[in-house]
């Protein structure tokens, strides 16, 4: 297995591996892997406490396992493991991002209450 994610993520650039590129465009943290020796059905990603697993694993006609691929990448702080997404080009690459925590800064200016209602004044 590779570790992508073991660089720094402090400054989100650009990165090529042996097996992938990692990449950060704005707030998407990507990264791309050669899976061409493999169909689409052949790949399964997860996500498990901030690391990204791609295996694929190819079947013979007899049932034996006749080519492996396993990918790890640990994402880094800020990004959401729940909005990872994939795309699978027919050149066989395949595409994970995943983006960066959404933050909304609110600011309470105010509260009143009216009778039984509680009212907040909000700056976004």
């Amino acid at each position: 297995m590779t570790s992508l994610g073991s660089r720094p993520d402090s400054k989100f650039t650009g990165h090529s591996y042996p097996t992938g590129k990692i990449q950060v465009i704005g707030d998407i943290f990507q990264f791309t892997v050669d899976v061409s020796e493999f169909c689409p059905e052949d790949v399964i990603i997860t996500t498990s406490n901030n690391l990204i697993e791609v295996h694929a694993e190819k079947l013979g006609e007899d049932g034996t396992v006749t080519n492996t691929f396993s990918h790890q990448c640990k994402l880094p702080s800020g990004v959401d493991p729940i909005s990872v997404t994939m795309t699978m080009e027919s050149s066989g690459a395949l595409t994970v991002r995943a983006h960066r925590h959404i933050y909304t800064q609110i600011s309470v200016l105010g509260t009143e209450i009216r009778g039984t209602e509680i009212w907040l004044f909000l700056f976004i």
